[in-house]
């Protein structure tokens, strides 16, 4: 399933387009739709004049960008990584590779199946067979194959590094020979340029979550065209199954819908009145499902809806859309909020692989995959509702339909309607849920109602604009600055649609060269507000908070003297812990069904530096320190650069501590009466989490903690480790 990313920190941008591809986007909009965590590739042309012959030469190379904080004005500024061997190795790093290689259930049910059809085809054919790994990350399925006596492994793999990785891994194996590594992707193969003939049988674990995100249909259906013998090849795995339940949980349902929600009793979170019912889109979110924040109580049993036989050869495109109809039982009165799904594979010779909960040992790569409705339904234990699977070439959904009396055939939508709204086309799950915390729009309601009057300048340095909504309410002169386009535009509608456009203006900018005279009312601001939330930030709490500073900082001459800033004070915050499982996703492997990953090992260290953005809610952990403070945000003072080293007692020295948790914090007048905080018990917000080394505890251990806010430069560094004192 490896692509350059895991589902919740950095992908690599631009790696999937050719330098000549038409399809590929430009420069510019790949950096006005990158979010701050993800890696840039893209080609730069170049020129120069050949001093020896006087020739012009003109070409293009790859160059790798990353982000930072600009300093000057908040915002990302994207910076030519020097080393881009070692960008991608971090990227190796902080994949979900590790939690794939330590998966035993996965490398046991792929290692039996793997076996069964070698020797299935060996006795059929009296013959060894040639065999495709399509995807092989670290080689592993190709050297199991080898093992159990393929006659050759062609193994691709379309990120370079990971091909590079691959052919290391199993050259140490002793499979130099026997395998051949090619980097590319299995639809840019061919016979008899990479391959001599067609193979026999053809090995791949290309999917996630979802089941087909990673393009296994139209993969297999281009391996059977152009790669595979075309009678009767072997396909592991050969089939698999959807299943799917229905839940009831609030928190799920809303992570997709809006509707309804207000942000003060004048106004209302919708452009119009059909906004105002708006149903969203067709929404898919991979979770731990089972954990008490989410809390979904199952109002089904969970029935099988959909069998994909990968073995038959069935033309796809990503136009076709096909759907099944599973009638389903309510077990259990409640409101019927979500469907869940989760998928097994067959293997061959009796045996699976599922994800469905408690069925194989814990992992992350592969969760359930959460389906929020569009609107809630009250049901009762007697009710029998029709469940309709929609499947195309990448994507799987479901449609939830009363049964139709009498009996006839049902009629199934096979398009979502379009979001009317809005706020679908801009916000992730975790800011729908954030949109819809009405506590958490309270607390800003009040602390900007405290410092407001209707004569007021106020200027919301957030995207988002809802403070600027929300500040409408007790000021007639408010100003928003949207960083996208897409965003000043439907909060600009919103605005029209409260029939406050004679209070608020929304400008797409920044905040640098910002005047006076931009301003709704050309005249000092006296109120600053701001969430903060920025949408290339939003996996990244910590950046937000200082994204708010640096805002804060750049418009600091268009403050009054006594201005008000909303919110006053944050602290980054931490807790050092124990997770039961989280932190082995991530590390070396040493070995993996016996075969030795030293050089996949190798690329590893570089984790134990980075920060990784994930909703620790979903992640079972127990406390070995008490939260502390790791860095101040005084946002009533201009942003300066912060130094500090410090120690924090380890209050249970009964676990062993693997891993920090940092958050942020807002006080948003400095009492202590509105906090706002996006920590670890939080739905709508992800945390930074800071792996350690392995180290248990003694009674004289401590834990050590440093940190440096370079204010000129966009950076902050800190470091963490338990220590004995």
């Amino acid at each position: 399933m490896y692509n350059g990313a895991d589902k919740y920190s950095g992908a690599v941008v631009g790696e999937d387009f050719k330098a000549d591809d038409a399809a590929a986007p430009n420069l510019e909009d790949i950096l006005d739709t990158a979010s701050a965590e993800e890696t840039i590739v893209t080609s730069m042309p170049y020129s120069y004049v050949d001093e020896d012959s006087g020739e012009l030469i003109e070409g293009s190379s790859s160059v790798v960008l990353a982000s930072r904080l600009n300093p000057e004005a908040g915002g990302l500024m994207w910076v030519e990584e020097e080393d881009a061997a070692e960008t991608y190795k971090n990227v190796v790093s902080m994949s979900q590779m590790t939690s794939m290689l330590r998966d035993a259930d996965r490398n046991a049910a792929y290692e039996h199946g793997i076996r069964h059809g070698i020797a299935a085809f060996t006795a059929k054919h009296q013959r060894a067979p040639i065999v495709l790994d399509i995807g092989t990350g670290t080689g592993l399925l190709a050297m199991l194959a080898a093992k159990h006596g393929a006659a050759h492994v062609y193994a691709c793999e379309m990120f370079e590094t990971m091909a590079e990785i691959a052919s290391s891994v199993t050259a140490d194996n002793g499979f130099e020979s026997i395998i051949t590594v090619l980097p590319k992707r299995s639809t840019d193969l061919r016979i008899p340029e990479d391959m001599p003939v067609r193979a026999d049988m053809l090995v791949s674990e290309l999917f996630d979550s979802l089941l087909l995100g990673e393009g296994i249909l139209p993969t297999l259906q281009h391996a059977r065209e152009h790669l595979l013998v075309r009678d009767d090849p072997v396909i592991i795995p050969r089939l698999a199954t959807v299943h799917a339940k229905l839940v009831q949980s609030e928190a799920l349902f809303r992570m997709n819908s809006v509707a309804g929600t207000r942000l003060s009793e004048t106004v209302r979170l919708a452009r119009n009145d059909v906004a105002w019912t708006c149903t969203g889109g067709r929404v898919a979110l991979p979770l731990h499902t089972t954990n008490d924040h989410l809390a979904p109580i199952d109002l089904s049993d969970s029935v099988d809806v959909l069998t994909l036989d990968f073995t038959r050869h069935a033309p796809v495109a990503a136009s076709i859309t096909t759907d099944a109809l599973t009638s389903v039982a309510i077990t259990r009165e409640g409101s019927l909020d979500a469907v869940v799904m989760c998928w097994t594979v067959d293997l061959g010779d009796g045996v699976t692989y599922s994800t469905v909960p408690g069925v194989q040992k814990w992992q992350d790569h592969w969760v359930p995959v959460a389906f929020p409705l569009a609107a809630q339904r009250r049901v009762s234990p007697g009710d029998v509702l029709s469940l309709v699977t929609l499947h195309d070439s990448l994507r799987v959904w479901f449609q939830v339909h009363a049964p139709l009396s009498p009996p006839k055939k049902l009629k199934v939508d096979h398009d979502v309607p379009p979001c009317v709204c809005g706020l679908h086309l801009i916000c992730n799950a975790e800011r729908l849920s954030m949109l819809n915390n009405r506590a958490r729009t309270a607390a800003y309601r009040e602390a900007i109602a405290a410092v407001t009057t209707p004569t007021s300048n106020v200027l919301d340095i957030s995207d988002g604009s809802i403070c600027a909504l929300v500040s409408a309410s007790t000021s007639s002169s408010v100003t928003s600055i949207e960083s996208k386009e897409v965003s000043s535009r439907i909060f600009q509608q919103l605005v029209g649609g409260n029939d406050l456009s004679d209070a608020i203006t929304i400008l797409h900018s920044g905040v640098k060269g910002l005047l006076h005279e931009h301003l709704h009312t050309a005249a000092p601001v006296d109120v600053l507000v701001g969430e903060p939330f920025y949408y290339a930030m939003q996996n990244l709490p910590i950046w937000q908070g200082l994204n708010f500073w640096y805002r804060r900082s750049a418009v600091h001459d268009l403050l009054s003297q006594n201005a008000a800033i909303v919110p006053r004070v944050g602290r980054v915050m931490a807790m050092g812990v124990a997770f039961e499982h989280l932190h082995e996703c991530f590390g070396q492997v040493a070995s993996v069904s016996g075969f030795d990953h030293t050089a996949f090992d190798a690329l590893q260290g570089g984790y134990l530096r980075r920060d990784f953005p994930f909703p620790t809610y979903m992640y079972p952990y127990t406390p070995a320190t008490a939260p502390f403070e790791v860095l101040p945000l005084r946002f009533s003072e201009r942003i300066e650069s912060y130094t500090n080293r410090w120690t924090e007692p380890i209050t249970n020295k009964d676990v062993v501590m693997n891993a920090v948790i940092l958050w942020v914090e807002y006080d948003l007048n400095g009492d202590k009466e509105h906090v706002v905080a996006t920590g670890p018990s939080q739905v709508e917000a992800k945390q930074a989490v800071r792996f350690l080394p392995l180290m248990p505890s003694t009674d004289k251990s401590i834990l050590a903690c440093a940190v440096h806010l370079e204010a000129s430069e966009g950076t902050l560094e800190y470091a963490f480790g338990v220590e004995n004192a």
